[in-house]
C-alpha cells in the first residue's frame, strides 16, 4: 500500500510536529523539575506538571501513532520517541509527589506491560 504524495507529506508533517512537540514538552518537564530542586518553584508543583505532561505526551503520541495507516506503523516509530524522553521526568515527578519507589516500579511495570501487549497485538495482526 502506497499513499499518494500529498497524503504521505501530511502524515510525515504531522508525525514531525507530534515528535517535536513531545520532545519540547519533555525538556520543559525536565526544566520544571530542576526549577523545583533549585527552589525556584515548589517541588510539588514541578512534580505535578511533570506527571501531567508525561500523561499528555504519552496519550498524544500513542494515539497519533495508532491512528496512522497500519502499513506504516513500523516506519513511524519517531512518533513514539517523546514517550521515552518524558518517562524519566514523569517518574521523578511521581517521586516528588510522594509516590516512592513502589509506585515507580508499578508504573514502570504497567508501562512495560502495555508496550508488550501493544507489540503482541500488532505482531498478531501482521503475521
Amino acid at each position: 500500500m502506497t499513499l499518494p504524495p500529498d497524503q504521505l507529506r501530511r502524515l510525515v508533517r504531522r508525525d514531525l510536529i507530534v515528535a517535536g512537540g513531545g520532545a519540547f514538552l519533555a525538556v520543559a518537564a525536565i526544566a520544571l523539575l530542576v526549577a523545583g530542586k533549585l527552589g525556584i518553584l515548589s517541588e510539588l508543583n514541578g512534580g505535578r506538571v511533570a506527571v501531567a505532561l508525561a500523561a499528555i505526551v504519552g496519550v498524544a503520541c500513542f494515539s497519533c501513532w495508532a491512528a496512522g495507516p497500519r502499513a506504516y506503523l513500523r516506519d513511524r516509530i519517531i512518533v513514539l520517541t517523546p514517550v521515552f524522553l518524558i518517562a524519566g521526568p514523569g517518574l521523578i515527578g511521581v517521586n516528588d509527589l510522594g509516590g516512592g519507589v513502589a509506585v515507580g516500579m508499578l508504573s514502570g511495570a504497567a508501562g512495560f506491560a502495555a508496550a508488550a501487549l501493544l507489540g503482541i497485538a500488532w505482531s498478531s495482526r501482521h503475521s
